[in-house]
């Protein structure tokens, strides 16, 4: 930010670290920037009593209180100089920083006003990054930008984005006449001057606007550049709209106040702009503001646009989680049923998935899989290997064969990069099970007598894998499952974590399923309810041919 080679800026943390570092510091203690960050001040400039100056400094930068002195400190010449240095506690502090320092080589002219602003606007575009880039909800991420702003850099400041970008529409066309519609964020105006309760009456958050082609903000997003401008191209309409609510001494102000727009230009897309404006007792904007503020916007932008591409993200996963997660089965007669399935965050779907579903012959498919990932395209793959199964089922395959016609639909799935499966066919009146396994964590069988074992079943190649040696190269194995007994089919996120390995969590849940329970409602329930840790998703089926009285 500071050009000449004899004045620094630079940020420290609580305890003295070096948080930012800028190219004046570089020059003035020939220091690159990645070798002062994250160390200390003393290490990096002082030696003994200057040490305890410099502490002494930071207390009182922590209690509020600025400090000033000369110092002896090693510069880019090798030699030791007096540096006049100026520590202010930051109005903001966060992880970019709690302390201001500016520096200057006593042999220089002291450094101007306009340098200390320097170094503040260094800490500034900092903190906006740090700030908004936190959150993944568009209209925080704007709120967090204004609060920055507002009334460090501008009396009051909005951030709008066009509407159509905020309902997941592709970049909607502006109106026949230019006009374009934008979403209003947030809004902030420095409430020394104006009461809040008036001035949100005027610019509710969340407000619908349309603004004509010669309106300034549209010409940034236009030119992709900054403008300042007057009230004279505010226009009369806005000025007397705005006055209509706070009064004639509001006009008196919009007239003589000054203005700067700035585009929003995300992945070379203007989604947006910000408006920041000045009253008349401070400075009106300048060239020097309208670089700032592109700055400022650019990094917004990019903060702003993750969070609006979180957000259509999050609501495609949450509809297919609505339409295609396991939720409720419809149990078939003859069979005792219970189940759970458990995202691994609420923010999330996976591709973790289970069905049951009626044969003919009083027979009854069961089957659960899981694709892998999170998010829209792994919950894609699970809705179209669970369609696939019950299309398959339709055919009265075996088990084996259902699974390589599913690895054959699987090479030609893009949403499937890789899936395991397990399907199994209940004869009720055989009382007999045949399965097939896909790569899948073995089922768990538990005898009417409560012993549990955990089937031996050739494991089989996971879905999707393409590969040609063992393409195809799956096994049915058919057991006896007399009434009373249970079957436990589970994914890999009930019984692996970081904490323990997948054998050692089959050998818990075997465990597990041997403890009396009144129902296998009850039986599920406490296995999902004693995981220790959640990391991925979960889920358990549990299924049983009922004891005769």
């Amino acid at each position: 930010m500071i050009h000449n080679g004899r004045f620094a800026a630079l940020v420290l943390d609580e305890n003295g670290r070096v948080t930012q570092w800028s190219g004046g510091a570089t020059r003035l203690f020939g220091r690159a920037a990645d070798k002062a960050l994250g160390h200390d001040i003393c290490d990096l400039l002082f030696l003994g009593a200057r040490r305890d100056t410099i502490t002494q400094a930071l207390d009182g930068c922590a209690s509020g209180s600025g400090w000033s002195g000369v110092l002896s400190a090693a510069c880019a010449d090798g030699r030791v100089h007096e540096v006049r240095f100026e520590l202010e506690p930051l109005s903001m502090p966060g992880p970019w920083g709690t302390v201001m320092v500016t520096a200057a080589d006593t042999r220089a002219p002291r450094p101007t006003r306009a340098d200390f602003e320097a170094g503040e606007r260094l800490a500034l575009l900092n903190e906006v990054s740090s700030r908004i880039g936190a959150t993944l909800d568009p209209r925080q991420a704007a709120e967090d930008f204004i609060d920055v702003a507002v009334p460090r850099l501008a009396d009051t400041a909005s951030v709008s984005v066009i509407e159509g970008l905020l309902r997941d529409e592709a970049y909607p066309d502006h109106g026949a006449d230019g006009s374009v519609r934008v979403r209003r964020l947030a809004f902030r105006l420095d409430v020394r001057h104006t009461p809040e309760h008036d001035w949100a009456k005027t610019f509710p958050d969340n407000e619908l606007v349309v603004y004509g082609p010669g309106h300034p903000a549209i010409r940034c997003m236009s030119t992709g550049v900054p403008v300042t401008y007057g009230a004279a191209e505010l226009g009369a309409e806005e000025v007397s709209r705005i006055s209509g609510v706070l009064g004639d001494s509001a006009a008196d102000v919009l007239c003589s106040a000054s203005y700067l727009a700035a585009p929003l230009t995300a992945r070379g897309t203007v989604i947006g702009f910000i408006t920041m404006t000045r009253n008349p007792e401070r400075a009106p904007f300048d060239a020097h503001d309208e670089t700032l503020a592109a700055d400022l916007a650019a990094r917004a932008a990019i903060c702003i646009d993750n969070a609006r591409l979180y957000s259509k993200e999050h609501r495609i996963t949450q509809a297919f989680q609505q339409n295609l997660a396991p939720r409720r089965l419809t149990v078939p007669p003859g069979l005792d049923l219970a189940h759970r399935y458990l995202p691994a965050s609420a923010m999330t779907v996976g591709g973790d998935w289970y069905d049951v579903f009626p044969l003919p012959g009083d027979r009854i498919g069961l089957v659960i899989g899981d694709a892998m990932g999170h998010g829209a395209v792994a919950a894609g793959g699970m809705g179209q290997l669970r369609a696939a199964v019950r299309a398959l089922a339709g055919f009265d395959l075996t088990p084996d064969e259902v699974l390589r016609q599913l690895d054959r639909m699987a090479d030609d799935m893009h949403s499937i990069q890789c899936a395991t499966c397990l399907y199994a066919v209940i004869d009720l009146r055989t009382h007999t099970c045949a399965i097939s396994r896909a790569g899948h964590p073995p089922p768990i069988l538990v005898g009417a007598d409560g012993a549990a074992v955990v089937l031996d079943l050739p494991s089989g190649l996971a879905l999707g894998l393409g590969d040609p040696e063992f393409a195809g190269d799956f096994t049915t194995t058919e057991f006896a499952m007399p009434p009373g007994a249970t079957l436990a089919f589970y994914t890999d996120g009930l019984v692996e974590s970081r904490e323990q390995d997948i054998d050692t969590g089959i050998a818990t849940l075997r465990t597990s399923l041997t403890e009396p329970h009144e129902s296998l409602e009850a039986a599920c329930a406490a296995i999902v309810d004693a995981l220790p840790q959640q990391y991925d998703d979960v889920a358990l089926l549990l299924t049983r041919i009922p004891a005769s009285d």
